[in-house]
C-alpha cells in the first residue's frame, strides 16, 4: 500500500514538474516572438501601452498648479472641561461640556514640475505643498477645568473662569516621485510611482486661564495662568503609491490616488507654564509671575502618512497636438497618525493624529 501512495504522489509530482515547465517554455516563446517583431520592424503591440500624455513635438515637460482649500485638525484635542465636580461639594455638578477649538477652513496651494523620460515612458515629478490654518476658542463659566494636567503654584486646586485656546499650523512637504503612466485596457490607466516626501512644520498652541479670585494667607490671590506648547518637526521619508484614472470617454474620466510613506521625523518639543499671581495686600495689587513648569524634548522616530484622493478629470490637445492641457477637481485627504505629541506634566506626553483634507483643484499643462 505504501508503495502505491509513494508511486501516485511521484507521478503527481512529475506532472506538475512537466505543466509548469510547459507553461515557462510557452511564455518565454511569447516573449521572443514580441522581440522578434519589434526588431524587424513588425506592428508591436507592448503588454501595458505608454498612456502619456504625449505631446507632439514637444519637450516632454509638464507643470501643475494647484489650488487647495483645506481644514487640518487634531483629533480629541481639548483645553478646558465643565462638569466636573469635588468630593467636598455638596452638589452633584451638571453635565458638563469638553471644549476644543473651533477648526476653520483655510487656502493653500501646490505648485509641480515634471520630466517625461524617453527610457520605458518614465516620468519624475516634483512638488511642493504649502498651507497655514489658524484657529482659537474662548469659554466663560464658573467650573471650568484644564483639559491637561498643571502644577498650580499655591499647591492647591484652583478654579477657573475664563479660557482662551489658540492653535495654528505651518504645513510645508515636498514630493519626488518616479513612475509610469500607462493602459492596462483600453478604459483604465495605472501611474504606480516610488520615491520621498520630506516636510517642515511647526505648531504653536497657547492656552490662557483665569481664576476665581480666593483667599490666600489672608490676602485675596488671583491667578492667570499660560501654557505654551512649541511643536516643530523636520521629517524626509520613503514614499510609494498609484494612480487611477478610470476613462468614461477620452476626454472625461475619474481618478483616484493613494499613496503611503514612512517618514523619518526629527521633533524639538518646548513646553512652558507661567503663573501671574495678582495679589490684593490691604488694597494694593501686588503682581509676581511664576514658572511651574519649562520642559524640553528630543525625538527621532518613523511616522507613516497615508493619502487619498478621488476625483473628475478633463482634459484635451490643442495647438496641433503640441500641447495638451488638464483640468481635475476632487477629495484630497492626508492622515499622520501620532504624528503631533505634546509634553504632558507628571505624565507620558500626549500624542494626537494629525488629519487634513479638502477640496484640490489642480491645471497641468504639458509641453
Amino acid at each position: 500500500m505504501k508503495k502505491i501512495l509513494l508511486t501516485l504522489l511521484l507521478f503527481a509530482a512529475i506532472s506538475a514538474h512537466a505543466e509548469t515547465e510547459m507553461r515557462m517554455r510557452n511564455l518565454e516563446n511569447r516573449v521572443n516572438s514580441l522581440e522578434q517583431k519589434k526588431e524587424s520592424g513588425g506592428h508591436y503591440d507592448p503588454i501595458t501601452p505608454n498612456a502619456g500624455p504625449k505631446v507632439y513635438d514637444g519637450m516632454d515637460m509638464f507643470i501643475t498648479l494647484d489650488f487647495i482649500f483645506w481644514t487640518a485638525r487634531l483629533d480629541s484635542l481639548s483645553y478646558s472641561q465643565t462638569g466636573i465636580g469635588s468630593l467636598t461639594e455638596l452638589e452633584n455638578p451638571s453635565k458638563g461640556n469638553v471644549n476644543s477649538v473651533d477648526w476653520t477652513w483655510d487656502p493653500g496651494f501646490k505648485v509641480g514640475y515634471g520630466w517625461t523620460f524617453c527610457h520605458g515612458g518614465w516620468d519624475l515629478f516634483l512638488q511642493y505643498t504649502w498651507f497655514y490654518t489658524n484657529v482659537g476658542d474662548a469659554r466663560h463659566s464658573h467650573h471650568l477645568k484644564p483639559a491637561f494636567k498643571i502644577v498650580p503654584p499655591s499647591g492647591q486646586e484652583i478654579n477657573m473662569e475664563r479660557a482662551h485656546a489658540h492653535w495654528d499650523l505651518h504645513y510645508q512637504v515636498g514630493d519626488l516621485e518616479l513612475g509610469r503612466n500607462y493602459y492596462i485596457n483600453r478604459f483604465l490607466k495605472l501611474r504606480p510611482f516610488v520615491g520621498v516626501k520630506g516636510t517642515w512644520q511647526k505648531q504653536d498652541y497657547n492656552v490662557f486661564f483665569e481664576a476665581i479670585p480666593f483667599q490666600l494667607n489672608q490676602n485675596i490671590t488671583i491667578f492667570n495662568y499660560k501654557m505654551r506648547q512649541d511643536h516643530m518637526l523636520w521629517g524626509l521619508g520613503m514614499r510609494t503609491g498609484l494612480n487611477t484614472s478610470w476613462q468614461f470617454i477620452s476626454w472625461f474620466s475619474l481618478y483616484g490616488d493613494i499613496a503611503l510613506t514612512g517618514l523619518w521625523t526629527h521633533y524639538n518639543l518646548d513646553r512652558k507654564d507661567t503663573f501671574s499671581e495678582v495679589i490684593d495686600i490691604r488694597g494694593i495689587d501686588v503682581g509676581l509671575d511664576r514658572t511651574s513648569a519649562n520642559l524640553q524634548d528630543t525625538l527621532h522616530c518613523v511616522k507613516p502618512v497615508l493619502e487619498f484622493a478621488i476625483g473628475l478629470r478633463i482634459e484635451t490637445y490643442f495647438n496641433c497636438n503640441r500641447l495638451h492641457a488638464r483640468l481635475q477637481a476632487g477629495w484630497e485627504a492626508q492622515i499622520w497618525p501620532s504624528q503631533t505629541i505634546y509634553i504632558n506634566v507628571l505624565d507620558q506626553s500626549n500624542r494626537y493624529d494629525l488629519s487634513l483634507q479638502g477640496l484640490t483643484v489642480k491645471f497641468r499643462l504639458d509641453f
